[in-house]
């Protein structure tokens, strides 16, 4: 019997999942998140490594046992990244495919089959990726910091409390709920402690969640800052499926990552319309999978070739066993 790893890695957890040939889950293991470029290679191997080992243990496996690792992890965004990665990895699994691709990569397969399709990924930051059959472009830096997903909605929450405050915007309830997370008497405090550096770029991931409770009870200013961003990363699809051709025909297009998951009504649907003005023939989906099982399935048909409907079937089935449907917490 051949197995199969897959490892998505991202900022906040590292997730790994074990599969033999057939596609039934036997295995699942959970670390730390890392970033090779942001911490070191050494952790971030790390990270894998922990997560590897508790989804082997569980079915009584070593590495050695394992015939493919495909990993989709945050950071690889250039093709020598990919490639440090794999002979890292490969030291460690020493009789193992290994391969290693951007994350956003393994969470578009983790919600499509087809080969004509696109991705939104958003979570701390912001990736998408777009693939007309063997062609697939992935952005990564080419997008810039004030669209980059969780990072850029903190620091539009900071911002719109100081226009509130100069009067650019009408009276927030963002004002308060920010004064009290970042323990400040006054906004002058506030932009103090942003302008010294006290307000670490770390900090503004956590606010999301602020802007989310605070849209949702019907803050005007909270809401407009999820709707403009939900429209305005549209366009970055837009952009790369007209240039490749498929702007127009049957795509899928795939919206991941923790950002998908706000619970504020209005953005989920300004998302959905400006998809579907701005790219006609497009199918909206909310991706069923968390990213790892993106992983699974790609390092399957490296094995495998050819992708049955019993392999899929039995992912379908190891899914009600093992906690990896997106909206469960993992």
């Amino acid at each position: 019997m051949k197995y199969v790893l897959g490892i998505d890695q991202g900022g906040s957890k590292t997730h790994a999942v074990l599969a033999d040939q057939e596609g039934n889950l036997l295995g699942m293991g959970k670390s730390y998140g890392a970033c090779h470029s942001s911490t070191s290679l050494e952790y971030a191997v790390q990270a894998i490594l922990q997560a590897a080992d508790q989804a082997l243990c569980g079915y009584s496996l070593g590495r050695e046992d394992v015939t493919a690792v495909l990993g989709g992890l945050t950071g690889i965004d250039w093709d020598y990244e990919a490639e440090l990665l794999e002979n890292e990895l490969q030291k460690h699994f020493p009789k193992s495919d290994v391969k290693i691709v951007n994350d956003c990569i393994i969470a578009m397969r983790a919600a499509t089959r087809k080969q004509q399709c696109g991705i939104l990924c958003a979570g701390s930051g912001l990736n998408c990726a777009v693939q007309n059959g063997e062609d697939c472009f992935v952005y990564g830096f080419y997008i810039p910091d004030e669209y980059q997903g969780g990072w850029s909605l903190g620091r539009k929450a900071v911002q719109s409390v100081f226009d509130a405050h100069m009067g650019l915007l009408e009276k927030t309830a963002l004002t308060p709920r920010l004064l009290e997370h970042f323990r400040a008497r006054t906004v002058d405090e506030l932009l103090y402690m942003q302008v010294t550096g006290k307000i670490k770029s770390s900090d503004y991931l956590s606010l999301p969640i602020i802007l989310e409770e605070t849209a949702r009870e019907g803050d005007r200013t909270a809401g407009d800052i999820w709707i403009e961003y939900g429209k305005k990363i549209v366009s970055f699809l837009e952009a790369r499926m007209n240039k490749m051709g498929i702007l127009g025909c049957d795509t899928d297009i795939v919206l991941s990552g923790s950002i998908f998951k706000c619970k504020f009504r209005e953005f989920q649907e300004a998302v959905e319309e400006e998809i579907l003005k701005r790219i006609p023939g497009a199918n909206v989906i909310a991706a069923e999978y968390e990213p790892v099982i993106g992983a699974v399935l790609m390092g399957l048909k490296r094995t495998n070739k050819i992708m049955t409907g019993k392999i899929y079937g039995n992912i379908e089935e190891g899914a009600g066993r093992f906690p990896v449907r997106r909206l469960e917490n993992i």
